[in-house]
């Protein structure tokens, strides 16, 4: 039986006395995610107003306005205006929990035995459930890790095998950076191996640079729509984020200058050729103007291009080009090479490289050699470079067939992107639009799960297309899109 409200917030009293957060309001939005966690409050309940919480808790309005800010920094609460606040509805964890991972379907086990295909498809009422929500770069089309395995065996000797057992330096092997310089240079990045760390994936990349160079209390600077899991980093960081309005080229300069007057700002968080969920690219002229502004305020950037190969365009010179001095670049391989490969290259401006080094020592050690290895192989003999290929003529053939299915829709596409975006009417909110997919069988990733702190919410869904096993299966679930839009 629900508590009534009384109740609620006799409990949320005795969780904000038991809380241990240093200040009043984090005290307040711990008590609120405590709550919601024990189904004191649940997916659309209303809260008490700012007024009655600070009342029955014995602080200010202002803690206790300053409270809700910061739980809905960490996605508990949505406030509407005129309304009030309400807990959040679940949402998927796209692009930070995968689907299960399909098994390419023309590839036999060692003993000779065909294994059947395994798709992306989660189970629904119906049995079939289409993923449009993780992007899953076309793993089918991922190099044999089979093949990879008997040519290494070919190549090296049972020492130089052994040597893979090892304990190494945490900045990785020398061939291994080497290779990694190879790969940063594919993104336009001017780099030898030995200015390099590799990391275990672009998740650990980042998390090795907010964890050394931020300390808490640090603002970091993002879009108003980014990457999802930074979001949690900064919250468990304790790294506020400040969310920078944007335009059709991006970031606006304008924008980050204020919030850098404003002080605090110790970095900024981008992904210039290809911003996740809505496909931005941001002119030369753009980056430039940014960097300017880096400058004068001493502000770190942190360049995360991770979908930036996928993109058969002309391409802009990196930050880490434009302003070595103070730009992280984080040169991944998982889209290409298979999100299994957890290998990505991670290039910092030289005088933090040692500082970095040595947080990869305390926490993972280093990343496995035998990882970093196949990595390596596969960048220098030209596989890298072939699975590029074949993943851009497939995303090509994809996206193409998504303009197809939503024309007349505004639908933000790529020549050969991973993902498009779809703009929405403002009588539909992503959310709505993904519960509606979702009862009939097609998992989307709404616009709502992008959105930074308190910034407004832009209504939209990002559609992946590679998360289906087949270019059928993908129309279908278009077409099950198109017609929850029609209707």
């Amino acid at each position: 039986m629900k508590a009534n409200d009384d109740e609620r917030l006799r409990r949320l009293r005795e969780l904000y006395e038991e809380s241990g957060a240093p200040c009043r309001y984090q005290r307040v939005a711990e008590a609120l995610e405590v709550s919601i966690r024990q189904g004191v409050f649940r997916p659309g309940d209303a809260l008490p107003t700012q007024r009655a919480l600070a009342a029955r808790l014995n602080v200010t309005t202002g803690t206790a306005t300053h409270g809700y800010a910061e739980a809905a920094k960490r996605g508990l609460v949505t406030g509407v205006t005129g309304r009030g606040s309400f807990v959040s509805a679940a949402g998927s964890d796209v692009d930070v929990m995968p689907p299960p991972a399909p098994l390419p379907p023309a590839t036999a086990w060692p003993d000779g035995r065909d294994r059947a295909p395994v798709s992306f498809n989660e189970e629904s009422s119906d049995g079939h459930c289409r993923n449009l929500g993780f992007i899953a770069p076309f793993e089918n089309l991922n190099p044999s890790l089979h093949d990879a395995l008997c040519r290494m065996m070919t190549r090296m000797d049972a020492r130089a095998m052994a040597e893979l057992q090892s304990y190494h330096r945490p900045a990785g092997m020398e061939r291994h950076r080497e290779a990694g310089a190879l790969w940063a240079r594919r993104y336009g990045v001017p780099v030898s191996g030995r200015d390099l760390l590799v990391c275990a994936g672009s998740q650990h990349a980042l998390m090795t640079l907010l964890t050394t160079l931020c300390t808490p209390g640090d603002r970091l600077a993002v879009e108003t729509l980014s990457y999802p899991l930074l979001r949690q980093l900064s919250w468990r960081l304790r790294l506020p984020l400040v969310p920078i309005r944007t335009d059709a080229c991006g970031m606006l300069p304008d924008a980050l200058e204020n919030a850098c007057r404003s002080g605090g700002v110790k970095a900024v968080y981008l992904m210039p050729s290809c911003r996740n969920p809505t496909l931005t690219r941001m002119p030369e002229s753009r980056r430039k103007e940014l960097v300017e502004v880096c400058r004068r305020h001493d502000v770190l950037i942190i360049e995360d291009d991770v979908y930036a190969l996928a993109i058969n365009a002309q391409p802009a010179p990196p930050f880490a080009e434009l302003a070595p001095e103070r730009t992280c670049f984080v040169a991944a391989t998982s889209e290409i090479l298979g999100g299994g490969l957890r290998v990505a290259y991670l290039c910092p401006p030289q005088h933090t490289l040692e500082e970095l080094e040595r947080t990869i020592s305390y926490t993972i050690s280093m990343v496995p050699p035998l990882m970093a290895e196949l990595a390596a192989q596969w960048i220098t003999d030209g596989t890298a470079e072939r699975t590029l290929m074949a993943k851009r003529e497939e995303a090509a053939a994809r996206n193409a067939l998504a303009r197809n299915i939503l024309d007349g829709f505004p639908l933000m596409s790529r020549n050969s992107g991973f993902f498009c975006w779809l703009h929405l009417p403002e009588a539909w909110t992503g959310r709505k639009i993904a519960s509606e997919a979702r009862k009939r069988g097609v998992i989307v990733a709404e616009g709502e799960h992008f959105q930074m702190g308190h910034s407004t919410a832009e209504h939209g869904v990002r559609l992946a297309l590679g998360g289906v096993s087949s270019r059928e299966e993908l129309a279908r679930a278009l077409g099950i899109i198109r017609e929850i839009l029609e209707s």
